[in-house]
């Protein structure tokens, strides 16, 4: 089956989900099934520090971009004015798309202040760059980031809380769910995060 999807974005709801582990495994998928994969991180950790998850995708074989081309903005530019972060994020974006046939973008990690709108920016970054959704919810709580496997053990019910709530948050910004739309399916066009819908 052709790939239909240039891009897919990994997102979570909450740090330390196995996020970049997921973002790992469709790097490898996609490379696959194209020629060349892209790498894209919209909101970089620091400028002061290298991303090491971002380098980490950047290494694996068939990526062959450099690091500064594959960061759009930091978190104090989002902070500063989300709007001229998200346009930056599109430039940044639109140059990595260009050289590549599909590319994966990985959302934010919750390493900043962790606020509500950080889903909330991701699914307006992701709608905009028009990039179906992969969302990746933690099996366990949020807990004691020191303690090996961190909080406790999520119920069945408790994840599917967390996924609906996530969903319809991606939803409210237009962006579309990999659990509508796998890799290979048509996602539905969505118009760009402040348009009216058709």
């Amino acid at each position: 089956m052709p790939l239909e999807t240039k891009s897919v974005y990994v997102a979570s709801a909450e740090g330390d989900t196995g996020k970049s582990t997921v973002a790992l495994g469709v790097l490898d998928t996609l490379l696959r099934e194209v020629a060349r994969v892209g790498v894209f991180r919209p909101v970089a950790r620091s400028v002061t520090e290298r991303d090491y998850v971002l380098e980490l995708l950047l290494e694996h074989d068939g990526v062959d971009l450099g690091y500064d081309e594959c960061v759009g903005v930091t978190y104090d530019e989002v902070h500063a004015d989300p709007d001229a972060a998200l346009a930056r994020i599109l430039d940044r974006y639109k140059a990595v798309e260009e050289q590549c046939a599909a590319v994966v973008i990985l959302g934010s990690d919750y390493t900043d202040v962790g606020t509500p709108t950080e889903l909330a920016f991701n699914a307006r970054v992701a709608a905009n760059l028009g990039a179906p959704v992969v969302l990746v919810v933690g099996g366990r709580a949020q807990g004691d980031r020191d303690r090996f496997g961190g909080g406790a053990a999520r119920t069945a019910d408790e994840i599917a809380q967390v996924a609906e709530v996530a969903a319809g948050e991606l939803r409210a910004e237009h962006a579309s769910s990999s659990r509508s739309w796998p890799i290979g399916s048509t996602p539905r066009s969505s118009p760009p995060c402040g348009s009216a819908s058709a």
